[in-house]
């Protein structure tokens, strides 16, 4: 038999007594309460399974009770079944817009109360099984988007290094060629140069004319800076396409041993265009060693803690990034002089889908999957320290080795960062 909780709300001692011992008899554990007040107070201070609630009541009534208690975050999911010596069609439609599940009319018939309190308790039972159907759903869901957004950027690195690197080359050895091609130009005019005063006049005029209608002079003078301007483009395109397969490790499938302080750098190099010119970032590396991780996956953790910690910072602030390490794990702390975090949402934030931000700019998924590669799948743990108005530190702690098991990881001792 279910030993589910049951608050029993009722005035008349009699009544309450007897709704209070058919449930007991049946194995429900039964909490009385005489009036609203102190059903409120029961009901927030330990919530029960299902509400038996009677409507007349005298200060404040069935009604307003679970009107109260649907306002309540913590108790407005729990049913509630009206009882009533009334059986008036108003009243039932009243309670049932206020959120009431069932009504039951006095006199009660015991087989039927059993019968509607079993019901709601089951179908109660059965809907916070789905929820947590929803939330396994939702972690599932995330996991997945997160495997195909990295074979995604894995696909487009090994497309730009295929498509770009190629005609890259071509055009960066052309320009190399054309460089060349100038500089013998420019000495053949400076021939020309020397050589005018034997020219006819009328020709030396033509040619006068000619220099000046094209600027000859601020030709020269731009011609080899177009040339060097476009061929530091072309090291900055090659440098992205790098930063773009250092980032992703497009022929990644097993763990490796990597450098995480490198991995770092590169996310650095990716998130350079969202930090702009709003956030001064401070190194503070102790050159922890290796440690066998799938790279791609921790690339991915850094790049969504460096951006949150970025949109926190509203004008300008910093973002501190500091590594340690101990004999069995290395720890990576990053943090920011952002806007913090409400206490109330530190235990939500690596929930799937939760976000406080504006609709379209989050998908909520960031730190479920940051938790799921640090915790899940490198035996890991994160650690979050925030204040409102003074920022927010992630600490993630990792095991060196990986047959190191996430418990063995999480008693060890941590570095201290300073």
């Amino acid at each position: 038999m279910d030993r589910a909780k049951i608050l029993v709300v009722d005035d008349t001692p009699a009544s309450l007594k007897l709704l209070s011992d058919i449930l007991k008899a049946e194995g429900y554990k039964v909490r009385a309460a005489i009036n609203g007040e102190l059903a409120l107070h029961s009901a927030i201070i330990n919530p029960p399974k299902l509400v038996l609630l009677d409507i007349c009541m005298p200060e404040m009534d069935g009604f307003e009770v679970c009107r109260r208690l649907k306002a309540q975050p913590e108790t407005r999911d729990i049913p509630v079944i009206f009882v009533s010596a009334v059986a008036d069609t108003n009243e039932k439609v009243q309670g049932f817009e206020l959120g009431a599940v069932d009504f039951v009319t006095k006199p009660y018939q015991r087989e039927e109360l059993l019968a509607r309190v079993h019901t709601h308790l089951e179908v109660d039972r059965l809907r916070n099984d789905l929820k947590d159907l929803y939330e396994d759903l939702k972690r599932v869901q995330a996991q997945l988007l997160q495997q195909d957004k990295m074979a995604s950027i894995g696909q487009l690195a090994a497309g730009v290094a295929h498509e770009i690197n190629n005609p890259v080359g071509f055009v960066s050895s052309n320009l190399g060629v054309m460089r060349r091609y100038i500089d013998n130009l420019f000495k053949l005019l400076d021939v020309y140069d020397a050589s005018e005063d034997n020219l006819p006049e009328q020709t030396r005029a033509a040619i006068t004319g000619l220099k000046q209608a094209i600027d000859l002079a601020f030709l020269r003078a731009d011609m080899p800076n177009l040339l060097t301007e476009s061929m530091d483009g072309l090291q900055r395109i090659k440098h992205i396409v790098q930063n773009l397969k250092d980032f992703s490790h497009v022929s990644e499938s097993d763990k490796q041993w990597a450098n995480l302080e490198l991995g770092l750098d590169s996310a650095l190099n990716m998130a350079q265009n969202e930090f702009k010119y709003k956030v001064d970032v401070i190194k503070e590396y102790a050159g922890i060693p290796e440690i066998e991780c799938l790279p791609s996956q921790l690339n991915q953790v850094f790049m969504n803690l460096l951006i949150n910690a970025d949109q926190a910072i509203k004008d300008h602030g910093e973002i501190r990034i500091a590594t340690r390490s101990d004999a069995d794990s290395v720890q990576i702390a990053i943090s920011d002089t952002g806007c913090g975090i409400p206490p109330e949402n530190l235990k939500r934030i690596f929930d799937p889908f939760f976000t406080t931000k504006d609709v379209g700019k989050g998908t909520g998924l960031g730190l479920a999957i940051t938790y799921d590669i640090v915790v899940n799948k490198h035996g890991g743990r994160i650690d979050v320290k925030s204040e409102v108005g003074v920022g927010t530190t992630f600490t993630i702690v990792l095991p060196i080795k990986r047959e190191q098991k996430p418990q063995d990881a999480q008693t060890g001792s941590v570095a201290k960062f300073s």
